[in-house]
């Protein structure tokens, strides 16, 4: 059998979709050129997107995007994240993006892609790793200012993805994002109101503009201080936990942001009908990201397949501030 399987690898390679498994006992986490993906038990968990994937009928190239996660997948099997949505194509599952910025005495824009003024993209994976209770790759990120032969580093980015073994009622995962001037030269972050650690919902949760309805299944958004999608926007909060139907099944997932991470408790963008919310500290004023220094963030994901339980939450988020020694 470990004969076969060496076979099957070397016949990959040769097709250009070489494949390499790390396994963590329960956990395995399987690599190819375009792709990092873990499973618990044989159930999906996440994807990693290393190559961009294609571009969907009806949308601009300029939205093509690597270096993100989608799908992430509650532990009944529904796809939690949404790609390339028609109604804000530049918002890519959970990815990490700026918005208001300014390089080297340009005004730049990571995240709103149809500027063609910026883009993150994946450049390489650095690291694996694999123990009992726990898989983890990480994965450098490029922020490029200008397009063609005149692009040039702004910032480099290490995600750190780390997918822990739990019971088969909930999936959880950590990220880590730590970023560094690729120059001599800033990045200024200038007061907005959205921008940051990002997540993106699957588009059946995508309600008309204008619309406060909440009707069976759908989305809704709670806040740590109990703060909903339209009177939780522009708060400080410690987590936000999302709760919908997908296939008529419940589904939750909730953000804990650490207690450590510049700002916090951050604020939080919460959009009042997509299925998309980010902590996003530029709400707070103007900051930078300086040469030398390293501006780290890092949040933890629960993902359930039932309603949001806040006690649950609550139970989860004392660990996470508290770990066991």
């Amino acid at each position: 059998m470990k004969q076969l399987s060496i076979a099957i690898v070397i016949l990959l390679t040769s097709f250009g979709i070489a494949s390499q498994a790390a396994d963590g006992g329960e956990l395995s986490l399987t690599e190819t050129n375009d792709t990092i993906r873990i499973t618990l038990r044989g159930k999906p968990v996440l994807e990693y997107v290393k190559t961009a994937r294609p571009v969907p009928d009806g949308l601009e190239k300029h939205y093509s995007r690597s270096g993100y996660i989608h799908p992430v997948y509650s532990p009944t099997g529904q796809q939690i994240t949404g790609d390339y949505p028609l109604d804000h194509a530049h918002q890519h599952a959970l990815f990490f993006a700026w918005t208001k910025s300014t390089f080297d005495g340009k005004k730049v824009d990571f995240w709103n892609q149809a500027k063609q003024l910026a883009c993150v993209e994946f450049r390489e994976i650095v690291k694996v790793r694999r123990e009992e209770k726990l898989v983890s790759f990480s994965a450098k990120h490029a922020f490029t200012v200008g397009t063609g032969d005149k692009r040039v580093d702004a910032l480099y980015e290490i995600w750190t993805v780390t997918v822990h073994l739990t019971p088969d009622d909930h999936f959880l995962f950590d990220i880590e994002s730590v970023q560094q001037c690729a120059s001599e030269k800033p990045l200024i972050l200038e007061k907005y109101h959205y921008g940051g650690m990002t997540f993106r919902g699957n588009v059946k949760w995508l309600k008309e503009k204008g619309a406060q309805s909440i009707n069976p299944g759908d989305l809704q958004f709670l806040t740590s201080e109990g703060k909903n999608r339209w009177d939780g926007n522009h708060t400080q909060t410690n987590w936000v936990a999302l709760s919908g139907k997908l296939d008529d099944q419940d589904v939750s997932f909730s953000v804990f942001s650490n207690p450590k991470n510049f700002r916090a408790p951050q604020h939080v963008r919460l959009h009042p009908n997509k299925p998309y919310f980010c902590f996003a500290p530029a709400v707070a004023g103007k900051f930078k990201i300086e040469p030398g220094q390293k501006y780290v963030s890092r949040y933890r994901y629960l993902v359930t397949s039932k309603a949001a339980d806040v006690d649950q939450i609550q139970k989860h988020w004392d660990r996470y501030i508290k770990p066991k020694e």
